[in-house]
């Protein structure tokens, strides 16, 4: 079963705001089985409307923003005049945007009210978050789901949907998959030649990431899937660090919180991008003792106690500086298991020996203390991004491997 998303604002087409929802949607969909035949961003305008509408024949068809109060948004109101459907005041979501403002001490506008107004055939997906809830209506042989543009309304309203998605399936889809690291795309490619002709009921899609790369199976046939995902891993088990549906960070943590252990790090060229990634985890703060970011380096010795003799010598890009800002962590914070990151983002400081794009880590984990050298080509934001996904991948490697 196949499916269109069409995104509607004009700040998507403007550059003003990166469309999260499409991807998002396009994976949620791919988790279910359900495949994205085509993806439209239009204006927020009746007429951009229409024509994405009228090319929109897939059996399910998502809409995102459009949904707000003010007269351009337009897109149920579009919607539901594209499909012959007449719009009344749905009281229960009035009393809904009504109590939204109240909660806040605020009177609603009666500019508001439009956000009320549904066609009887609908079902209404409430909004916990917003004052726009969304709807979900069957038209001859189509399902159409709107749901408003901002991220953080539109994926919990989202969920509500998919179970109502699944029984729309055509057929039953089993799908598994692994979160692979340390290898790159090419390079796995090469050493899976041969392998889906030996799994031919099975779909192996690979999605590279940053640092890593989703390996996903799907089949109608539940047997044969299990056969290749056991295939797979007894052939790639070195490089699978759970399953696709988790991130670094999530396993990270669930591995750690297993063996009741605990983890600090301290941060110089990414500037707290491995923390922050640790703090979207729940439970994070059951093994996540501290973080340190750090860029001068008087500021660095002054904290982690370090001798100043070994930047002296060495410089903090270095085997040596990092190895000794990982055991000074260690001892500061008792943690189990503790990060040292350092290295040149760019666009200056690169040298011929130290190009732009070296970062080094250090680690220390079960009284051992090791550092590994990596170069990450790309701008500044870039390698600052591809440092932390490699930082997961080594920590991971400790706790589950003792070494990568």
């Amino acid at each position: 079963m196949n499916s269109t998303i069409i995104s509607v604002g004009n700040e998507l087409l403007m550059g003003k705001t990166l469309n999260t929802n499409l991807t998002y949607i396009a994976k949620e969909l791919r988790m279910m089985g359900i495949g994205v035949a085509k993806a439209y961003t239009i204006q927020d305008h009746a007429t951009a409307i229409r024509a994405a509408l009228k090319h929109a024949d897939d059996p399910i068809v998502i809409l995102t923003g459009g949904l707000g109060p003010t007269p351009d948004d337009m897109t149920k109101e579009v919607v539901c005049e594209y499909l012959g459907l007449t719009l009344s005041l749905h009281e229960p979501s009035l009393h809904a945007i009504s109590t939204m403002f109240a909660k806040y001490g605020k009177v609603m506008p009666e500019s508001n009210r439009k956000q009320a107004y549904f066609p009887l055939e609908a079902e209404i997906l409430d909004n916990p978050l917003g004052t726009a809830p969304g709807m979900l209506v069957k038209h001859q042989n189509q399902t159409f789901i709107l749901l408003p543009g901002p991220p953080n309304e539109m994926r919990p309203m989202l969920d509500l949907v998919k179970p109502l998605l699944l029984n729309q399936r055509d057929v039953e889809i089993e799908q598994e998959g692994f979160l692979v690291a340390g290898i790159g795309e090419s390079e796995m490619q090469d050493k899976l030649e041969g392998f889906e002709a030996q799994h031919p009921l099975v779909r192996i899609a690979p999605y590279a990431g940053v640092g890593e790369i989703q390996y996903i199976f799907t089949s109608t046939n539940k047997d044969a899937l299990h056969k290749a995902l056991e295939a797979f891993k007894a052939k790639f088990n070195r490089y699978i660090m759970g399953p696709y549906t988790e991130t670094f960070e999530e396993i990270l943590v669930r591995e750690l919180r297993l063996r009741g252990e605990t983890l600090s790090a301290v941060e110089s060229c990414t500037t707290g991008l491995f923390s922050g990634r640790l703090g979207n985890v729940a439970g994070v703060s059951e093994v996540f003792k501290e973080s340190y970011v750090l860029y001068d380096n008087d500021i660095k010795i002054k904290t982690l106690d370090l001798h100043p003799s070994t930047l002296a010598s060495f410089g903090v890009v270095s085997h040596e500086a990092v190895r000794a800002m990982a055991e000074s962590l260690a001892q500061k914070t008792q943690a189990d298991l503790t990060l040292a990151i350092s290295g040149i983002a760019g666009p200056g400081g690169g040298s011929p020996e130290k190009p732009v794009g070296t970062v080094l880590f250090g680690v220390h984990y079960e009284g051992q203390t090791h550092s590994v050298e990596r170069f990450f080509p790309g701008d500044r934001q870039t390698i600052r991004h591809r440092a932390v996904a490699y930082a997961f991948y080594l920590l991971i490697c400790q706790v589950k491997r003792h070494g990568c």
